[in-house]
């Protein structure tokens, strides 16, 4: 009898310790790092995924005297990675903090923009929107093509803010060669 419920104790466990060690979702996520490299003398925000890498931000323009692209990339890409290992990097938005435009991580589809989850802080006058359409859609906007939001698309509105689902993103992002 007390064969019977370790055996069945032992099983479960077996069960939760399987599915928490291989959850595709966690584990793509787990696996994705950003970090802040130099391609072609200018300084980029990337990610490496499963699927490869992807360049994400390209840092060109000096934010202040003591903010300059390779302060800024560094910084980013930091932030980008501390979401991650928290778990919270799932939904980017636009917002503002202290009269300043800003793209930061919303923890909930619809989620606000706490000042402690800015991941950029943009120059005043920025359209934060824009910042972020083009991000998510650079490749297609380079391409002329017109941007249509589906429901399979990464970027959406919710409660008239725009929102990126990083999953969904990285997911259909091409990757460098």
């Amino acid at each position: 009898m007390k064969i019977k419920s370790l055996a069945g104790v032992v099983a479960g466990l077996g069960v939760v310790v399987g599915s928490a060690i291989f959850n595709p979702a966690t584990a793509q996520t787990k696996s994705n790092t950003y970090y802040c490299a130099q391609l072609s003398n200018k300084w980029n925000t990337f990610v490496n995924t499963p699927r490869g890498r992807v360049s994400l931000i390209n840092w060109e323009n000096q934010f202040a005297p003591d903010w300059t692209p390779q302060k800024r990339c560094s910084a980013v890409s930091q932030r980008f990675q501390k979401f991650l290992d928290q778990g919270n990097l799932k939904f980017i938005r636009t917002g503002h903090i202290n009269n300043q435009p800003v793209l930061c991580v919303a923890n909930a589809r619809g989620g606000d923009c706490p000042e402690e989850n800015v991941l950029v802080t943009l120059k005043q006058g920025t359209d934060p929107e824009g910042v972020l359409v083009r991000l998510v859609d650079f490749r297609r906007s380079v391409s002329g093509q017109t941007l249509t939001l589906s429901g399979d698309d990464p970027g959406f509105y919710a409660d008239g803010e725009f929102y990126v689902d990083m999953d969904k993103f990285l997911d259909a992002v091409p990757v460098n060669n």
